[in-house]
């Protein structure tokens, strides 16, 4: 997680607008984990930083705000979505766009490597996505206990490490 969390506080120093934009199926369990991540990550830095800041909640079809994040055209975009990478739940791991297709995304209507590419040539923009390895993905239920933990502190130490390299 800290390899992640530095890997982010770099492109948030190099930048003045950036994006969020979380993904997933909120109705899925841990599929969900990008959606909670942005919405806490707005609760903590959206008052807080000097930044220009969007927020995105892409849900299952993040393409339907590819419009949007071009119109801003944000310095950096950050992703963040449930990815399956053989690791323990919880587990954060760094995407790089071209190894999306490594990394198995779980519920795009457009493969999210496309979704990329895409930004990265009409907005011109750094893109970084964050992959969070889920426990469940059963209709119905609520973030596991595991992934929202981790989630959670994620978000806590995100937050710390930016505001403590200036906003």
């Amino acid at each position: 997680m800290k390899q992640v969390i530095e890997r982010l506080a770099q492109a948030w120093q190099g930048a003045d607008k950036i994006a969020f934009l979380g993904v997933g199926n909120p109705l899925r369990a841990d599929d969900s984990v990008g959606l909670f991540l942005v919405d806490e990550i707005q609760k903590r830095l959206e008052a807080a930083s000097t930044k220009q800041l969007r927020f995105y909640l892409g849900e299952s079809a993040p393409e339907n705000f590819s419009g949007a994040i071009r119109e801003f055209a944000p310095d950096v975009l950050f992703i963040f979505d449930a990815a399956e990478f053989d690791a323990e739940p919880g587990q954060f791991r760094l995407i790089e766009c071209e190894d999306i297709g490594g990394a198995s995304f779980c519920t795009h209507m457009l493969p999210l490597h496309i979704l990329a590419n895409y930004l990265i040539t009409t907005a011109g923009c750094t893109v970084v996505v964050v992959g969070v390895q889920p426990q469940y993905l059963e209709f119905a239920y609520p973030l596991s206990q595991v992934v929202e933990k981790a989630a959670a502190l994620f978000v806590r130490e995100f937050v710390r490490t930016v505001t403590a390299h200036g906003n």
